[in-house]
């Protein structure tokens, strides 16, 4: 698939979420963390751009067993890796919003 082609299909996983729930995804992207400053909780990202590099879209992902230690273990910010996963949504305590990640992660560097 061609860079564009991925992006839209990564878009259709963000609006129809349910029809991916349980399915294995392998996404080769840019490795990003993110801190919620409320919690402490760090976020591992895979992030995807389209052909020219204007648009991205990020899908979270939850190395392994959740044993990994950050920053210890994790690759820097704008690596390339690929993740593998299991897609699943969820919702955090306090908070309606659905999101999206891949649990029982594997992460390779690229």
């Amino acid at each position: 698939m061609n860079k564009d082609m991925v992006y839209a299909a990564f878009y259709q996983l963000m609006v129809e979420p349910d029809k991916y729930i349980g399915k294995t995804l392998c996404i080769d992207g840019l490795y990003y963390t993110g801190q919620n400053e409320k919690t402490g909780t760090y976020y591992h990202y895979s992030i995807i751009k389209d052909a020219l590099a204007c648009c991205s879209q990020g899908l979270e992902f939850v190395w392994g067993d959740v044993l990994h230690v950050y920053s210890d273990e994790y690759p820097k910010d704008e690596t390339e890796i690929e993740v593998k996963g299991t897609f699943k949504t969820y919702k955090e305590p306090g908070d309606d919003t659905l999101y999206c990640h891949l649990v029982n992660s594997e992460m390779q560097v690229k």
